[in-house]
């Protein structure tokens, strides 16, 4: 995670100042107070009634990889065929993500790694659906298919509301989430917000391409950061239906990002790291 993070509980009352400085998951932070988080008006979320099932697709990718392109389609192409429900992620991670003369662009980020070092077989491409049974879990691309249309139906067990505000003056992005839960879960109940980045330009290698060799390739919803770390923040534990709760943070931004092409994925993931519930939003309307 890059930049500093500046965090407020809401349960009901407010619970006070926290404030993270690195990437290490804390379960119940308390020390450090950087700076108030009061530069944020912070927004009135009503809970929610009901909510549709979200489906988070990642891509692990790289641009050595001439099998990735493809999967890269795939990712985008389930996206528009199921919009506002399937929320894609390109994590460059691996051997074939290292650069060269040729690829000179280094696209991993540290949350990335993390993710990689998680799966059960390391390979490009993968991918993962709102890592479905653990989090190593892995699905090949003609798996990807099945696995969002399995999805699609669901009632899940918790709302999501999103809401960002980026400040250009002071280089800094609120972030609002709000969890309204439908159904009671089990153990702790972590949430991690994304960094994410399209039209970001660089070399790709692309089998049966001509040319194979593209040095103008456009990679889209590609990880770039986090402002919770890749695992995320325990914000509740052993919810029940009727519960609710919101988490306000203040993420310093990075130069390297550009607001215009970013969105923030929000991710609700239970104690095995699956996905319970997940939101995207722009990070410039």
């Amino acid at each position: 995670m890059r930049g500093r993070l500046i965090a407020r509980w809401h349960a009901g009352a407010l619970a006070g100042l926290v404030a993270f400085a690195s990437c290490d998951v804390l379960d119940n932070p308390v020390e450090d107070v950087i700076e108030p988080i009061e530069q944020c008006a912070l927004p009135v979320f009503e809970p929610l009634a009901s909510d549709v099932q979200r489906i988070l697709v990642e891509d692990f990718t790289a641009h050595q990889c001439g099998n990735c392109p493809p999967a890269a389609i795939k990712a985008a192409e389930l996206a528009e065929e199921h919009p506002g429900q399937v929320i894609p992620l390109a994590i460059h991670a691996g051997q074939l993500a290292v650069t060269n003369t040729e690829y000179p662009t280094d696209w991993t980020c540290e949350e990335g790694d993390e993710y990689w070092d998680d799966l059960e077989f390391q390979v490009n491409p993968v991918g993962r659906v709102n890592r479905r049974d653990t989090e190593a879990s892995i699905l090949l691309l003609d798996q990807w298919d099945a696995a969002v249309d399995a999805l699609l139906g669901m009632s899940p067990p918790a709302g999501m509301q999103l809401a960002v505000n980026f400040d250009g003056a002071t280089q800094k992005a609120c972030v609002h989430v709000h969890t309204t839960w439908f159904e009671p879960v089990a153990g702790a109940v972590r949430l991690a917000i994304l960094v994410v980045e399209s039209h970001l330009e660089g070399s790709q290698l692309w089998y049966g391409n001509d040319p194979e060799f593209v040095e103008g390739y456009e990679f889209e919803h590609m990880l770039r950061g986090s402002v919770t770390g890749a695992k995320g923040l325990v914000v509740t534990e052993n919810p029940v239906a009727g519960d609710a709760h919101q988490q306000d943070y203040v993420l310093a931004w990075d130069a390297a990002w550009a607001p215009e092409n970013c969105e923030l994925v929000a991710l609700l993931t239970e104690e095995d790291g699956s996905v319970l519930q997940a939101i995207a939003m722009p990070v410039l309307e």
